[in-house]
C-alpha cells in the first residue's frame, strides 16, 4: 500500500502515521525521516478525527491487500479535500 501526494510516496511498510503534535499538526513520515508530510488544522478535535479516519481507512485498505500483486494508493491531496467537504473545514497539507 501507499500513500501519495504529488511527488511524495510513502512505501506504507516504512511509514509513520504520527499522533498529533502540539495540537496543530498530523504528521506522515518514513521511519528514516527522509519525506515528511503535515497535515495541518487549528481545531484539535477535528485533527483527532482527521487521524482516526485516516489510520481507520489505511488498516482498512491494508487488509485487503490479500494477494501479492494488488495496489492500493491513497492519494492524500483528495483524502484531505473530501474530508474537509465532509466537516466544512480548511485542513491543508504542508511540506
Amino acid at each position: 500500500m501507499k500513500l501519495i501526494y504529488k511527488d511524495y510516496v510513502f512505501p506504507f511498510k516504512e511509514t509513520n502515521l504520527e499522533r498529533i503534535i502540539d495540537g496543530k499538526y498530523f504528521k506522515v513520515n518514513t521511519i528514516d525521516d527522509s519525506l515528511s508530510l503535515q497535515i495541518q488544522l487549528d481545531n484539535e478535535q477535528m485533527l483527532l478525527e482527521f487521524s482516526k479516519s485516516l489510520k481507520a481507512t489505511c488498516s482498512f485498505l491494508r487488509d485487503q491487500e490479500n494477494e501479492p500483486y494488488i495496489g492500493t494508493y491513497i492519494d492524500l491531496q483528495i483524502f484531505v479535500e473530501e474530508f474537509n467537504k465532509r466537516y466544512n473545514l480548511n485542513a491543508k497539507i504542508i511540506v
